[in-house]
C-alpha cells in the first residue's frame, strides 16, 4: 500500500502498517537490492528510513522519540558513501542547464577531478544496518500508539507545519546555506505528514504535499550546489583544474540564487496561513474522513 494513512482502518492498524511497509523495503533493499544497484538501494532505503522518522514524529512520548533515534543513527550510517555521487550529479545537473555557456570539457574536467580526489568511496555497512532495521521492524508491535487519537496526530502535523512557518519567517535576506538546509527539514517532514494525511482531502492535500515536495527538491538542489561551490573554490588548486573550477563554481552560485527565488515563492504560498487557521482545517478535514469512512448506522426496526 502507498504511504498513507487509511480511514477505513484504525488509526493504530494504520501506522504499523505503513511503519513496517517502509522497514521492509529498506532490509529488502540492504540485503537484496544492494548487490546489483548498491547506490540505488542505499538511496532508497535512506528514504524508506526518513519516512519511518516523519511517522514517528507523529506520536508522542520518549518511545517514540527513541525509536526516531535508532533510525536516524541507521540512517546516517549509509549517508557518507552518497558525497561524491551527489557532487557528480550536480555537475551533470549544472552542465544540462547551461550547456553552451562553459566548453563542455570544462565540466567534463571537474567531474572527473572530484571523482580522483574523493577516491574510492568506503563500503556502507550494509548488513549492519539491515541487522539494525529487522530490530526496529520488531519493535513496531509495541510502538505506544493503540491509545493514540486523531486530534494528537492532527496536532503534531500542525507543529510540523508551525516550525516550517518559523524557519521560513527565520530566513536572512541573504540567507546563508545552512539556513535554508535545516528549512528543507521542516519542509520534508511537513511533506511525508501531507502524503500521510492525503486521504482526507487527496484533491487538496494531494496538491499541498506537491508544492512541499517541489519546495524540498528546490532547497535540496540549493544545498548541492553550495557544497560543489565550496568545494570548487577552496580546492581548486587540489582538484588541478583551477580555471574549470572557478567557471563550474560561478555557475553553481548562479543556480543557486536562481533556487532561492523560486523556494521563496513556494514558502509564500505554502506557508500562508496562520498555525491556528491550518489546525481548524486540517481537523476538520479528518474529521469529515473520519465521519465518510464510518459504516452506515442500521436501520431501526
Amino acid at each position: 500500500m502507498a504511504y498513507r494513512f487509511s480511514f477505513d482502518e484504525p488509526l493504530a492498524a494504520g501506522m504499523r502498517r505503513v511503519a513496517g511497509e517502509q522497514l521492509e523495503d529498506a532490509v529488502h533493499q540492504l540485503e537484496t537490492a544492494f548487490a546489483d544497484e548498491p547506490v540505488t538501494a542505499v538511496h532508497e532505503a535512506r528514504k524508506d528510513l526518513k519516512k519511518t522518522r516523519a511517522l514517528l514524529r507523529l506520536v508522542p512520548g520518549k518511545a517514540a522519540k527513541r525509536e526516531r533515534a535508532t533510525l536516524g543513527e541507521a540512517g546516517r550510517a549509509l549517508s557518507g558513501a552518497r558525497d561524491a555521487d551527489v557532487l557528480r550529479v550536480t555537475v551533470d545537473k549544472l552542465a544540462e542547464r547551461y550547456t553552451g555557456q562553459l566548453p563542455a570539457p570544462a565540466f567534463a574536467t571537474v567531474r572527473d577531478a572530484i571523482a580522483v580526489q574523493s577516491g574510492e568511496a568506503a563500503a556502507p555497512p550494509a548488513g549492519e544496518v539491515a541487522h539494525t532495521l529487522h530490530g526496529a521492524a520488531e519493535h513496531v508491535a509495541a510502538w505506544p500508539v493503540d491509545a493514540l487519537a486523531w486530534s494528537a496526530v492532527c496536532d503534531a502535523a500542525v507543529k510540523t507545519y508551525a516550525r516550517g512557518r518559523t524557519a521560513f519567517a527565520a530566513l536572512d535576506p541573504e540567507p546563508d546555506p545552512e539556513q535554508l538546509h535545516e528549512w528543507r527539514k521542516r519542509v520534508k517532514e511537513l511533506w511525508y505528514h501531507q502524503r500521510l494525511l492525503e486521504a482526507a482531502w487527496p484533491g487538496v492535500v494531494g496538491a499541498q504535499a506537491d508544492a512541499a515536495d517541489a519546495l524540498a527538491e528546490a532547497l535540496g538542489d540549493h544545498h548541492d550546489l553550495a557544497v560543489l561551490a565550496v568545494r570548487l573554490r577552496s580546492a581548486a588548486d587540489a582538484l588541478g583544474a583551477t580555471t574549470a573550477s572557478g567557471d563550474v563554481a560561478a555557475l553553481a552560485e548562479r543556480r543557486q540564487a536562481e533556487l532561492e527565488a523560486e523556494a521563496r515563492g513556494l514558502g509564500v504560498r505554502l506557508y500562508a496561513e496562520s498555525p491556528k487557521a491550518f489546525r481548524r482545517r486540517l481537523g476538520a478535514w479528518l474529521r469529515a474522513a473520519r465521519a465518510e469512512a464510518q459504516p452506515p448506522a442500521a436501520p431501526v426496526p
